[in-house]
């Protein structure tokens, strides 16, 4: 059959199974959503993931918000932007304001309310002035504050404005408030009994006014209404988006799992073919190599290696594929050493063809579909092995892994807490990511194993 049409045969036999279609369904999603992550991701998040106090705005240890729509009251975190400011100065400006709007109808408050300003020039005040359903305001101000810091209901001067607020209400003189007393009094009824008082619920509106120097520019500024719950898969115990994190790390598993597969099967099939196929003493010395590699422990191995090489993806993937070449290398030798004793091989050593010859024409082509099918079943064992090295903590500096975030949760005895969400969406991840190469190399397999032991 000319190879043309042994392809065609092949796709055909391949798209008759449905397991091996769903599988490349699979992974055509995997890999659009991997460069869509790799095109909208910059440098500079990853660096903010490993940095927490980047993330002082969210939850900490939330659960994920759809776990209210099973009889859970816990607010979503509310995040608004304030980005269209009114110039209230003539000319250049020192002096703007901004507003923005949500609506709150759960029964219990937030657990904090956070402003992050970001500017250009030199602010000398910053109102913040929440006013609640029922119109009553609380106005909080904080003198020269800092382009890009946190504040929050633990800050000096935020306690101060709603300590005043609280002591307008209640009649009673307040020497110092918790931050549960202070959203207590942002969403509570007004009245003597603000602090034990239920929730109000309707519209909340958060005003910010900035009065600085001439020249003043003010940018897009986050206000976070902090809830007990966040996004689709919540929070770890630093505020990190686990759905951030999740798919930040998909890249990077597609990566390490389809390079180390191509290098240590393609390598090991070329090894082992050769074997097979030289024969006597060249034979016995390369496979005495394949045992030797074989008997090396891996994961010590590497673990080793990681604390005298500075690990790259690159680098990583080929220490883990010269690690299980091996494994292939066995293989591609039995199927060698079957091929060497058909027929038409020794019809090639009769007329007097060249080894180089013979090799290409009857044994390449007969290890390359094994080789095809090999690298996809594969891919999951490479995504599964650089997983297990990110969870011990051994990864490329500057990258967001699976594993990493799994070693996190472990650190910070998630399970423990019943932090459930932070070990299962990775843990799920590392499925997802691994099943469809199953998926597709065994309908590969199926394919050709019998078409090969045919030809």
């Amino acid at each position: 059959m000319e190879p043309s049409g042994r392809r065609r045969g092949y796709l055909r036999e391949f798209l008759r199974s449905r397991s091996g279609v769903a599988g490349l369904v699979l992974l055509v999603a995997l890999f659009a959503t991997s460069a869509f992550v790799v095109a909208t991701t910059s440098p500079s998040q990853v660096q903010r993931w490993q940095n927490p106090a980047a993330w002082e705005g969210n939850p900490q240890a939330a659960p994920p918000a759809w776990v209210n729509y099973f009889g859970v009251d816990a607010p979503q975190t509310v995040q608004l932007s304030l980005g269209r400011w009114s110039n209230l100065s003539s000319g250049a400006g020192g002096a703007f304001s901004a507003s923005a709007s949500f609506s709150w109808e759960h029964g219990v408050p937030a657990s904090d309310l956070a402003v992050v300003p970001v500017f250009k020039g030199q602010v000398y005040e910053m109102d913040v002035t929440w006013t609640k359903p029922d119109g009553s305001s609380v106005v909080m101000s904080v003198s020269s504050p800092v382009s890009g810091s946190f504040y929050d209901a633990t800050s000096s001067s935020f306690k101060q404005g709603i300590a005043q607020f609280i002591q307008a209400q209640t009649g009673a003189y307040v020497s110092s408030v918790t931050t549960p007393q202070e959203v207590a009094a942002l969403f509570g009824q007004d009245g003597r009994d603000l602090l034990n008082s239920s929730v109000q619920r309707g519209t909340y509106t958060v005003a910010v006014e900035v009065l600085g120097a001439r020249g003043l520019a003010p940018s897009s500024w986050e206000v976070s209404v902090v809830g007990d719950s966040y996004g689709t898969m919540g929070t770890d115990s630093s505020g990190r988006p686990i759905d951030l994190g999740v798919l930040a790390g998909l890249p990077w598993a597609l990566e390490i799992g389809s390079l180390g597969s191509v290098v240590a099967v393609v390598g090991g099939v070329l090894w082992g073919g050769l074997s097979g196929f030289l024969g006597g003493a060249k034979d016995r010395a390369m496979s005495w190599g394949t045992l030797v590699i074989l008997a090396t422990p891996g994961l010590a191995f590497i673990v080793a290696l990681s604390y005298n090489v500075r690990l790259t993806l690159l680098s990583e993937a080929l220490i883990i594929a010269g690690l299980s070449w091996p494994v292939f290398a066995i293989i591609a030798r039995t199927v060698s050493l079957s091929i060497k004793s058909q027929t038409y091989v020794e019809a090639d050593r009769a007329m007097g063809v060249s080894q180089l010859r013979t090799f290409t024409t009857h044994f390449l082509t007969r290890l390359t579909p094994v080789t095809v099918a090999f690298t996809a079943l594969s891919v999951s064992g490479f995504i599964i092995t650089g997983e297990t090295l990110a969870f011990l903590g051994i990864e490329p500096a500057n990258v967001i892994t699976w594993g990493g975030i799994l070693n996190a949760a472990i650190s910070f005895d998630a399970s423990v807490h019943g932090w459930w969400w932070w070990v299962l969406f990775p843990g799920v991840m590392i499925i997802v990511a691994s099943l469809p190469f199953v998926l597709v190399g065994f309908a590969l397999d199926r394919v050709v194993a019998p078409r090969v032991s045919a030809r």
